[in-house]
């Protein structure tokens, strides 16, 4: 059995048990809080769910660009962009103030 097949079914039956299990789920990181600046995360059970399908359309991306995109110069630096745009997609999805949202959404659009 192909090792990335076995990857994203894994990950359907992740998916699958957390849609099942974790409705109410609700955990917040606050790394600083200050007047004007605070770095604050919510995990919500909408955006686990959304973050589980961002990271099925990620990992397919990068199987197939791994593929097609082999012999490319600049591979290492298309790889390292789109870790960027996704991570700030991450970062979006978890913010909960408006520093992070909005730095989160700056290196969005730096990375698109």
């Amino acid at each position: 059995m192909n090792i990335s097949i076995f990857l994203i079914g894994f990950m359907f039956f992740l998916g699958g048990v957390s849609v099942w299990l974790l409705p109410t789920f609700k955990l917040g990181i606050y790394l600083l809080e200050w007047d004007f600046l605070s770095l604050k995360f919510n995990f919500y059970f909408n955006s686990i769910l959304f973050s589980f399908i961002l990271f099925l359309v990620t990992f397919s991306v990068l199987v197939f660009s791994t593929y097609y995109l082999n012999s490319e110069l600049n591979f290492n630096y298309y790889y390292f962009v789109l870790l960027i745009f996704v991570g700030s997609m991450f970062s979006l999805n978890f913010s909960n103030s408006i520093f992070t949202m909005l730095l989160s959404w700056d290196l969005l659009g730096i990375s698109s």
